[in-house]
């Protein structure tokens, strides 16, 4: 993969081109990469800066966050659903969609609750958001860069304060699911092999506990950022979920995090 490169540089090239954040594991971002590792696809690192302008990368990919996928002359994937189909196209196998209608229905719908608008990582970040901006203490520059992620992505103090019971809701179904599970004998959350929403948990699980340093070195302030403090999601994280988190990093992805 090599080191970084800048989005005009990127635009130029063909095969595939991951936008990514450079120096920190967002979950989104750290998902992408884990399900190319998998599959072993060669892709060139794309630098997005957090809270910056990102003019260039608005241009070509009509957006300016990460993780954006883009794939020769085809239009950019900047959604987790479009990037984790493109990759299966890409290289079928090892399949981390599956094969039957049920699992598959079970499989998105977990994903969704995990990824998509408004499910567990978008109501984490409004938490993480809230924290700040309701912080007197707050230094202006954090103040100002949660300002910026809230006006972003919608921040509003009341689904900012439902949030963690949202986020509970999610973790709960995910512990009983993957409890379920090691009774039937499977290590897995579908079926008795490795799928997508087994790399999203995993890492999408940073945003309550992060890997240690040795494992995921990232910003201090991110990782007190990142750390799970809230009473009301610690109760609803069963040891069996950090367990899992562990295995799959451990047996199927990238060690020490590259960022």
């Amino acid at each position: 993969m090599g080191e970084f490169v800048e989005v005009a540089e990127a635009r130029a090239l063909s095969g595939l081109r991951l936008v990514l954040s450079l120096g920190v594991p967002g979950p989104w971002s750290e998902a992408a990469k884990g399900i190319l590792y998998v599959k072993k696809i060669p892709y060139v690192r794309v630098r997005q800066e957090i809270g910056g302008a990102n003019t260039e990368l608005a241009e070509w990919t009509a957006q300016a966050t990460a993780p954006v996928a883009i794939w020769n002359d085809e239009p950019p994937r900047s959604t987790w659903i479009e990037q984790l189909l493109l990759a299966e196209r890409l290289e079928p196998t090892p399949a981390l969609i599956p094969d039957t209608i049920e699992d598959r229905m079970l499989m998105f719908g977990y994903c969704n609750e995990l990824c998509g608008e408004h499910g567990y990582g978008w109501a984490k970040r409004l938490m993480l958001l809230h924290a700040v901006l309701t912080n007197p203490d707050a230094d202006e520059s954090a103040r100002a860069f949660a300002t910026h992620l809230g006006n972003k992505y919608g921040y509003n103090r009341e689904e900012a304060e439902a949030a963690p019971a949202q986020v509970a809701s999610i973790v709960t179904a995910l512990g009983s699911r993957l409890e379920q599970q090691h009774d039937n004998g499977s290590r897995f959350f579908i079926g008795n092999q490795l799928s997508a929403l087994d790399i999203y948990w995993s890492t999408f699980a940073a945003l309550i506990q992060p890997l240690p340093h040795e494992l995921c070195p990232m910003p201090a302030p991110f990782r007190t950022m990142y750390t799970n403090t809230d009473p009301v999601v610690q109760a609803a994280v069963k040891p069996i979920l950090l367990e899992h988190r562990d295995f799959i990093y451990h047996e199927y992805l990238e060690l020490p995090i590259a960022l």
